[in-house]
């Protein structure tokens, strides 16, 4: 068909294909639509690994990029751990991200997939999983790391906190990442030298905004920007970059028992403009309106940002690239090529992002012994009404002793509603057997008390 059109405008000109004036009229158009479509997909990755037997720990694995490359990895036959907040400790409920796995599971073929509980914004349920993970015996393997878990708020709203009193942006984007990082350091060291161990860690062009305030680490002191929150956003992100680059000289200055050298590499990688629940959440604004606003617009968003698969490519890359063998690690991926040059002079500054470094760690430590303090408090507060509720309970067991003030009760309940003493020589008959037979009650009670004290 092409080649008798190509035939006919050769020979006969243009005015004799059909449709030629529809075409000269609105291909342009679409071609401009077409190309510019293209472009705001970005790049794509050309590189394929095998990753049959390879284990990924992942947060944010249940929706958006994280979504996406999970199920391209799964699709690749790695071992996959989820680490999400939706499980009870324990393991138990979590009755959505149970349905979420099984599916993954079938659509993929994969049922090496798994969910644990590691709640982000907790310190405590941090440092759980990893003393979990740790305390294996031997110790697991663990090919990478891929912290694809973000925080993002909407304009306008109020400064929302973590359970240790940061705000979650902070808390989810960096102090989280930083403390599950750091924690599992011990699994990373003592993976086999020939293990290519790679650590992903999701940034965002926003970081460009970013500002560093080593006095007030966690934007505690400074007025939250309601109006701006995306400072508070970038400014996560760029500490997590600069957290990226000094941890991958801490681990690389580590002497293994073999003599080799470290085998973890630490990247980050910029997704681009992604359609996530995120960004959705920051174009509604987080209202109803501004959700209805974005669903009427959403031909546009579709036309400009990235799909999940499409912001999945550079993670991909960074992934199964063979250059980053030869490289050390903390380097910026974009649209699956390396960046050379860094944008924030942060980046470049050693003394700064080891200062970071070592004022994050203080933090952590300082919330976490206040945390411990107030689930102890907790703890003895439950204690103490677990075993209020327990004396009561054998109190009112058949074995125990009657208290004064119950036996007091039982023998006014036998005169309740009853008429007045100076009323009493009025009574009719029928009053005077009902009174009567309330007396004869009366010593029936007794009679049961006083059997009931003998008794003990």
């Amino acid at each position: 068909m092409p080649l008798n059109i190509l035939g006919t405008i050769l020979l006969e000109g243009t005015d004799k294909v059909p449709g030629w004036d529809y075409a000269k009229k609105y291909g342009p158009l679409l071609l401009t639509a077409g190309l510019t479509k293209f472009y705001f997909g970005g790049s794509t990755n050309t590189w394929e690994r095998d990753l049959h037997g390879k284990v990924y720990l992942v947060t944010g694995g249940t929706s958006g990029i994280g979504a996406s490359l999970v199920r391209e990895l799964a699709n690749r036959g790695a071992q996959l751990v989820l680490l999400s907040s939706q499980l009870n400790e324990d393991g138990s409920g979590g009755a959505w991200i149970t349905d979420y796995i099984d599916d993954l599971r079938n659509d993929t073929g994969n049922q090496l997939i798994y969910a644990e509980h590691c709640d982000l914004s907790s310190l405590y349920s941090i440092r759980k999983f990893a003393t979990t993970w740790l305390d294996q015996s031997p110790p697991r393997r663990l090919d990478g790391i891929l912290c694809l878990a973000a925080e993002a708020a909407p304009i306008g709203k109020v400064r929302e906190s973590s359970i240790d009193g940061v705000e979650r942006q902070m808390a989810i984007n960096y102090l989280g990442h930083f403390h599950l990082l750091t924690l599992l350091e011990p699994s990373l060291k003592v993976q086999l030298a020939d293990r290519d161990v790679r650590i992903l860690l999701a940034s965002c062009m926003s970081q460009s905004i970013g500002e560093i305030d080593l006095n007030d680490l966690l934007w505690d002191e400074r007025k939250y920007p309601a109006n701006q929150p995306w400072k508070v956003y970038g400014t996560s992100k760029l500490m997590l970059s600069m957290f990226a680059k000094e941890y991958q000289r801490r681990l690389d200055s580590f002497q293994r028992k073999d003599g080799e050298p470290n085998n973890t590499k630490i990247n980050v990688v910029n997704p681009g403009l992604v359609r996530t629940p995120s960004m959705r959440r920051i174009l509604s604004m987080g209202s109803i309106w501004g959700l209805l606003l974005y669903l009427i617009l959403y031909p546009f968003w579709w036309f400009v940002l990235k799909s999940g698969e499409q912001g999945m490519q550079s993670f991909l890359f960074a992934l199964n690239s063979p250059e980053f063998l030869k490289l050390h690690g903390g380097n910026y991926v974009k649209e699956c090529s390396i960046v050379k040059k860094e944008q924030r002079s942060e980046l470049n500054n050693k003394e700064l992002q080891a200062a970071l470094f070592d004022k994050t760690k203080k933090v952590v430590e300082i919330l976490e012994k206040r945390s411990a303090i107030e689930r102890n408090r907790l703890k003895k507060q439950n204690g103490d009404k677990s075993k209020k509720k327990e004396v009561k309970n054998k109190a009112l067991s058949s074995n125990a002793q009657i208290p004064e003030t119950d036996k007091l009760s039982l023998f006014k309940s036998a005169f309740k509603n009853q008429h007045d003493p100076a009323l009493l020589s009025r009574l009719s008959q029928d009053q005077e057997e009902k009174k009567n037979e309330r007396l004869r009650s009366l010593d029936r009670k007794l009679e049961a008390s006083k059997k009931f004290t003998s008794q003990k």
